[in-house]
């Protein structure tokens, strides 16, 4: 959501869109997938930490490092849509 706002739409929302049907906001069947993908990716990544022990300080580290990988993977994502 932080991307989102401050990256990809500039601080600039459409209030009456984000309750409208069919609004701006409006993605696949109610689900925005690369936000979801996004959110597995930076999980993923973090819970790599638990399962190998070199890499332990993924873990450690969770929260700041599933933003950060979450962050960048929904700015990329979100990219490559809008030059579709």
């Amino acid at each position: 959501m932080i991307c989102d706002y401050f990256l990809i739409r500039r601080k600039c929302l459409l209030v009456d869109d984000l309750y409208l049907r069919g609004g701006e906001y409006e993605y696949s069947a109610g689900f925005n997938w690369r936000a979801i993908a996004a959110l597995c990716i930076g999980s993923g990544i973090a819970l790599i930490g638990l399962v190998i022990p070199p890499v332990r300080f993924l873990y450690d580290y969770s929260w700041f490092v599933g933003f950060v990988v979450a962050f960048l993977s929904y700015w990329g994502l979100m990219q490559a849509q809008q030059q579709d």
